[in-house]
């Protein structure tokens, strides 16, 4: 069983459309993912995958999603570098927004967290954290405000893709 955290932060809700459908089976071929932060000063990255009815085969993992894309400016193959192209993926997502993206400013979140790497380091540096963060948590998020968690599900529709193009693999 997933351990679960909570916070209240920033949140950024936005799709992820990299290879998604190959790895979980997805009719939509693709996930909706949001990104908050916890722990002091926010060194804590969350970042978890929206629950959607049409994914289909069980709980699947954004660190999969990281190692298929073989991310190389984070150091060897593993949870480092997987962990810190996730922290990347939110915080991009948050500084440069995309069409249909949802950004709360303060609100409520539970994380089912099924993987946490510590202690991320960029590779070839001293520096202690990536984007700010020392520590990603990985797992399926929630927003506790029901009419939020009805926006971030809806985030899909918002991209400016049409339905055919929503359901062809990414």
């Amino acid at each position: 069983m997933a351990r679960g955290i909570s916070g209240t932060s920033q949140v950024t809700v936005f799709p992820l459309l990299h290879r998604w459908s190959e790895l979980h089976n997805s009719p939509m071929g693709r996930c909706i993912v949001a990104y908050a932060s916890t722990g002091e000063g926010g060194g804590e990255a969350v970042l978890g995958v929206i629950p959607r009815s049409d994914l289909v085969d069980g709980a699947p993992t954004l660190m999969d999603v990281a190692a298929r894309h073989e991310p190389s400016g984070y150091g060897p193959k593993g949870p480092n570098a997987y962990g810190s192209w996730l922290v990347c993926l939110g915080w991009s997502a948050r500084v440069t927004p995309k069409p249909g993206q949802l950004s709360v400013p303060s609100t409520g979140w539970e994380l089912d967290v099924h993987q946490t790497v510590r202690n991320l380091q960029p590779q070839g540096t001293t520096a202690k954290s990536v984007y700010g963060h020392h520590t990603v948590h990985v797992g399926f998020l929630r927003l506790t405000d029901p009419g939020l968690m009805a926006q971030a599900e809806g985030v899909l529709a918002g991209t400016g893709l049409s339905v055919l193009e929503q359901l062809q693999p990414a």
